[in-house]
């Protein structure tokens, strides 16, 4: 009986395969939350508040709003203040008037990291948020390798 594989064993098999290729992973944590928090700012009851948490969840944030760029869901309220940290700051909240998601979470990832490439944050047309999110995914892929997938982020 060396070398024969009967039907049942292939049957067996080729369920456990099936299995194991279908089975749902998890969703990372911080995918997770910012996925919740990127469909809160198009609510106005949560809007400003979803700001708030996005901001807080630093630096590690960064390749998960990235692939949030190109949302051009229209946001509820169109202002956004966020903490001057500039050293040479003349007034203690920088304001804004982001039209839509994208042009929101732009101005978060300035806040967070530093780096700023389209200034869309008071609104832009489709070709300056394209050009925005290419600079800001090719900064992504430079600064976070290992994530280079979600800051890529093709859902859309």
């Amino acid at each position: 009986m060396t070398g024969t594989i009967g039907t049942p064993t292939l049957l067996f098999l080729a369920i456990a395969l099936t299995g194991c290729a279908t089975a749902p992973t998890p969703m990372d944590p911080m995918a997770h939350k910012v996925n919740a928090l990127v469909d809160e700012t198009t609510h106005a009851k949560t809007e400003a508040n979803a700001f708030v948490a996005l901001e807080s969840l630093g630096p590690d944030a960064a390749p998960y709003l990235i692939g949030h760029l190109g949302d051009e869901r229209p946001l509820p309220i169109a202002e956004m203040a966020l903490a001057n940290h500039a050293q040479d700051l003349f007034e203690g909240l920088r304001h804004y008037g982001p039209k839509v998601v994208h042009d929101a979470l732009s101005a978060l990832l300035n806040q967070i990291t530093g780096v700023s490439f389209e200034f869309v944050y008071n609104g832009a047309t489709e070709a300056q948020r394209k050009d925005d999110r290419n600079q800001w995914v090719d900064w992504c892929s430079k600064r976070y390798p290992e994530k280079i997938a979600t800051c890529r982020n093709d859902r859309r």
